[in-house]
């Protein structure tokens, strides 16, 4: 798992997410630079339809990024020559649905004139020298052996990545069975092309059913090359795998220390704010809750040790720890924030917990408060605060 890479899909893929603002070129710029000092290896995004589009598309390729720049298109000359318009273009990312629900209904053709469209486009990009990933829409309902006639095709014209796009999410990480087709089995999809077929192999999972991130690290532990995600898994519907989980669980499980997890925060942060989307506070690794304590025992145990409750330290991920005094807090939270609290007033002296005010102040905040159902809310540091100096403690 050391030789794998990260497509990130925000500044495209994430860029569709219902609801958004849409950022402007500069501030698509920002997300892109601290994508690259991440140390993403690819990033999508879009350069035709909208001048916008062209306009962010060319200051980012301006910006002399170490991450490769890719130019989403769709299987249509017109499209590839918008991008061959950009200054400085080395790639595109060809997309093209497979599936024959999607040929129906979506294009109306048929398998041939689809195979004839992919095979067009493909060769009209290596005929310009560009990097091609084409991109298998809806590759986890296609039929394998259609598709396995598209991946020999990819290789003859000799593109570089055939994405396996699960579309809906209806991918899953279990073996081929009675009930499970190979289309639909990570595993064995994945397995099968590294096989027999000389290309390299990108993932690319939706959460419709909330497996994006499980299927991208199953699909990298059985041959896969690239990850293709989003930053807070932004993206159509319910999104995909999350670049920062995928980064993490690379690291975390697989020592895998190419990428600057310092910044994964800091990043989603940035987006958030260019964008207006909202960080859940429970947002594994970037959410505010992630490492937020308030149950009495589990504060205990993170003030005496933080791995019992942690699984890494958050400043690794630029994040922080925060233990609250709340109606489920003991009195050993309390303790410890008194002493934070006069610490900041140069006071360094250990708190005494028999002291009379100190004991006080903790059967106030246990059974005046919280234990009376006064209050239900956890306390804020500065009603913490107010009330240290309303016992004197300060």
């Amino acid at each position: 798992m050391e030789n794998v890479k990260i497509d990130d899909t925000t500044l495209r893929d994430g860029m569709q997410m219902p609801g958004i603002r849409s950022p402007s070129p500069q501030e698509r710029l920002e997300i892109a630079h601290y994508l690259d000092d991440i140390g993403i290896d690819r990033i999508e995004l879009f350069g035709m339809f909208y001048d916008v589009d062209r306009k962010t598309a060319q200051m980012i390729l301006n910006a002399g990024l170490k991450s490769q720049i890719g130019i989403w298109v769709r299987a249509v000359k017109d499209d590839i020559d918008e991008a061959l318009r950009l200054d400085g273009v080395k790639g595109v990312g060809i997309s093209h649905p497979i599936s024959d629900i999607h040929l129906k209904y979506k294009l109306n053709i048929s398998r041939e004139q689809a195979y004839n469209r992919i095979h067009d486009a493909v060769q009209y990009c290596k005929d310009h020298g560009l990097i091609v990933f084409y991109h298998g829409e809806d590759s986890t309902r296609a039929d394998w052996e259609y598709e396995k006639t598209i991946i020999k095709m990819l290789t003859e014209l000799k593109a570089d990545v055939y994405r396996v796009c699960d579309t809906v999410g209806v991918g899953i990480g279990a073996h081929k069975s009675t009930v499970i087709p190979i289309n639909k089995s990570i595993p064995d999809k994945i397995s099968e092309i590294v096989k027999n077929f000389k290309i390299e192999i990108e993932f690319h999972g939706h959460d419709d059913l909330g497996g994006a991130v499980t299927n991208t690290m199953i699909a990298l532990q059985n041959g896969a090359k690239w990850a293709s995600t989003t930053m807070l898994g932004m993206g159509e519907r319910a999104g995909n795998a999350e670049t920062e989980k995928v980064i993490m669980n690379l690291n975390y499980h697989y020592d895998n220390k190419k990428y600057d997890i310092s910044l994964l925060t800091k990043t989603c942060q940035v987006i958030h704010e260019a964008m207006d989307i909202r960080i859940p506070s429970n947002k594994a690794i970037v959410g505010e809750n992630v490492f937020t304590h308030q149950s009495g025992i589990h504060s205990a145990g993170v003030i005496k040790n933080p791995e019992t409750y942690e699984p890494f330290d958050p400043d690794i991920v630029g994040n922080v720890r925060r233990l609250l005094v709340g109606p489920l807090g003991g009195k050993h939270v309390i303790l410890f924030k008194l002493e934070q609290v006069l610490e900041k007033e140069g006071i360094t002296e250990k708190v005494d917990p028999n002291d009379g005010r100190v004991k006080a102040l903790i059967d106030y905040i246990r059974e005046n408060l919280f234990g009376s159902g006064i209050r239900h809310s956890p306390l804020t540091d500065v009603e913490f605060e107010q009330l240290v100096r309303m016992f004197a403690l300060k």
